[in-house]
């Protein structure tokens, strides 16, 4: 059920980001460090999320790194662990000193 609601919901979006690129064909000037340029409206705008959605990519990709690294050491501990506990397992009982 929740698949379906998200995917209509990407497709709500979709349509309408379809509408407004359909109605902001305008071009529009676009001033920059070296000069300046017309550029239709829509593009300038889809340039920018995309520029965004890089910059956050590359701004979390730190910390998606650190969780892989402490991922790997905790399932090593982990499997340290399981072994010690298996080995201690087979040890053999002893009774109590007398």
């Amino acid at each position: 059920m929740l698949r379906i609601l998200m995917l209509l919901l990407l497709l709500v979006v979709l349509c309408f980001g379809a509408a407004m690129s359909y109605y902001n064909w305008n071009s529009v000037p676009f001033n920059y460090l070296a000069g300046q340029t017309e550029v239709p409206l829509i593009a300038l705008l889809i340039a920018v999320f995309v520029l965004g959605v890089l910059l956050a990519l590359l701004l979390c990709a730190g910390r998606i790194v650190g969780l892989r690294a402490e991922q790997l050491r905790l399932r090593r501990q982990l499997s340290n662990a399981q072994a010690e506990l298996k080995n201690l397992r087979n040890l053999p009982l002893q009774g109590p000193k007398r």
